[in-house]
């Protein structure tokens, strides 16, 4: 039945466009017939074509059958001149798949059409109403996790074997197994971004107001990147629902000794926020509500302390209580440009280091990583920032392995893994779950060398 539609839909439009041609033959060559012309028949075929130009032959009245025609064939022209500009698209975008960084975006998010603007003009392609094959990589930014998935197992057979980046804000990238498929996410982006410009620098009180997807990865990634002393204390103040969040997140408790404290009232105590030495807004449902909680947070308590808000059109908050007082984040070139959604320096990096494990160590290559391996490699290679600032300092290389294992440690509670005297990957079990006095010198090796892989100069001895 489907087929069948396609050929009438075919037929249709071709009918569409010969329809005028065969109205201005029935139409002229009765005419031409009877003013004695020599060759009547191909003066009709003339008159017919130059129908699609608007032109009609002088000196014959236009009746309403031809004037019918006219517009027909110049509706006509104007459909036939679509269609060879996509054709002509087309043949662009096929010499594009020629270039090895080519890149299909497809999707309806807020974020699809930055990101493709972004891109180098030479390497994309924007994916609409048809499956483009042989390109380098795909990149799916629908506006929801389900949509992205179904256009992913729609074209399973064709995107298989291939490079796919797939937005996804509420799944985890946890259980998926094909090396090809790179997950990110927006919220994610932004709270990389967001540790990056504003690091710590000692024990900070911390508040988190809002915790949405932008909430909940920025406190999962302030757990993996504020790593600046063994026997730190940070708190991390939760005001907004965490019940589920703990019933995903199983070993919270092992983040000690930072401590995560969770407000599920939906309370804000606007009077004791003077106390903590950190205020983040970062409700992404709403970002009204996040403007009002700051014109209360001013209202009711006098804050020395910049406050940061996610605010992806920031001047409109920053035009409202000025600059001084409030540093916004989450900017779509900030979470969205290619740059970041590639991540290509951080990927590189990871790989890098990962490749020198497998020199060194064994174990399974870059290309086989599933997702979660791979980004653990990624969390390795973001906390080189701070890494990098602690050695300025002059931290000791012992401490900034000690630091690396407690890193490793988090990224592996985060996702839910437990110790356990024997390795098992498929119950989330790994024997080296322990603190880093406890373990043998070789593993405290290892951590080390996770340090010195991406310290400059080592590439080269790589």
């Amino acid at each position: 039945m489907k087929k069948l539609f396609q050929i009438l839909n075919q037929s249709i439009h071709i009918l569409y466009k010969i329809l005028p041609f065969f109205l201005g033959m029935y139409c002229y060559y009765p005419i031409f017939i009877n003013q004695d012309r020599i060759y009547p028949f191909l003066d009709s075929i003339y008159a017919s074509i130059r129908l699609y130009s608007g032109s009609t032959e002088g000196g014959i009245m236009v009746g309403g059958l031809l004037q019918t025609a006219r517009f027909l064939a110049l509706a006509a022209t104007l459909s036939i001149l679509i269609d060879v500009l996509n054709k002509m698209n087309d043949i662009i975008n096929w010499l594009k798949l020629f270039n090895p960084g080519s890149t299909v975006v497809y999707g309806d998010s807020v974020h699809t059409g930055y990101i493709y603007e972004s891109l180098n003009p030479a390497l994309r392609i924007r994916g609409e109403g048809k499956f483009i094959n042989n390109a380098s990589r795909y990149l799916l930014m629908f506006s929801s996790d389900m949509d992205n998935l179904e256009f992913y197992n729609k074209n399973y057979e064709l995107l298989r074997d291939k490079n796919v980046y797939i937005m996804l804000e509420d799944i985890s990238r946890q259980n998926i197994e094909n090396s090809r498929i790179t997950v990110f996410s927006i919220a994610e982006n932004c709270a990389r971004q967001y540790w990056k410009n504003f690091p710590v620098t000692q024990n900070e009180k911390i508040a988190i107001i809002g915790f949405e997807n932008v909430g909940k990865n920025i406190l999962l990634y302030g757990l993996q990147m504020n790593l600046i002393d063994p026997g730190q204390h940070f708190e991390y103040h939760i005001y907004g629902d965490g019940t589920d969040f703990r019933r995903e997140h199983t070993e919270l408790d092992n983040m000690r000794p930072d401590e995560i404290i969770f407000h599920d009232d939906g309370i804000y105590p606007f009077e004791a926020m003077t106390d903590f030495d950190r205020i983040i807004v970062c409700g992404d449902r709403d970002e009204n509500r996040n403007t009002t909680i700051v014109s209360k947070l001013f209202v009711f308590a006098p804050i020395h302390h910049p406050i940061y808000v996610y605010a992806p059109n920031g001047d409109i908050i920053t035009n409202l209580f000025g600059n001084d007082r409030i540093i916004c984040f989450g900017s779509t070139e900030e979470t969205a440009s290619a740059d970041i959604i590639f991540n290509e320096k951080s990927m590189e990096a990871a790989r890098k280091q990962h490749e020198f494990y497998f020199r060194q160590y064994g174990g399974t290559s870059w290309e086989k990583l599933d997702c979660f391996r791979r980004y653990s490699n990624v969390s390795s290679s973001d906390y080189m920032d701070t890494v990098n600032r602690l050695l300025a300092q002059g931290v000791s290389m012992e401490t900034l392995a000690e630091l690396e294992h407690i890193r490793w440690c988090r990224y592996h509670y985060i996702h839910n893994w437990k110790y356990g005297p024997a390795t098992d990957s498929s119950k989330r079990i790994h024997n080296c779950l322990i603190p880093f006095s406890e373990l043998s010198e070789e593993e405290k090796a290892k951590d080390a060398e996770a340090i010195k892989s991406k310290m400059p100069g080592k590439e080269s001895r790589l």
